[in-house]
């Protein structure tokens, strides 16, 4: 976009400065009552430098906002950016797997269970 506008103002510059010098011839100029004598192309010259600088004015109050919204977003991003680091740390962190410790050792082992045989019949006695 930058070289779009150099080759823009360039092309303008030209064209002003041939314009300037086929038109050469002395003019008065009145302005507040104050009359000036001076080459049509010195005029022409300068109404351009004088609309140059009114537009670049113009334009300046749009440029610094857009500026220091741009800083503040950029501060913002920086912010958000260290956020997502530490959250990725801490979820590295969980997922690691942990080491097992036994919780306490068993005081008492117990005995396997073993299924008891159903009970035998004896002769009730009489």
């Amino acid at each position: 976009m930058m070289i779009v506008t150099l080759i823009l103002a360039l092309a303008i510059a030209v064209v002003a400065v041939i314009f300037a010098l086929q038109n050469s011839m002395l003019v008065t100029v009145s302005f507040f009552g104050y009359a000036i004598d001076g080459s049509l192309a010195l005029f022409l010259l300068l109404t351009l430098v004088v609309g140059i600088v009114i537009g670049l004015l113009v334009m300046s109050p749009g440029a610094v906002k857009r500026s220091l919204e741009l800083r503040g977003h950029r501060k913002r991003i920086g912010g958000l950016e260290k956020e997502v680091e530490e959250h990725k740390a801490k979820v590295a962190e969980l997922q690691k797997p942990k080491p097992v410790t036994p919780l306490s050792p068993p005081s008492e082992i117990p005995k396997p269970v073993t299924p008891s045989s159903p009970p035998s019949e004896t002769p009730k006695p009489q």
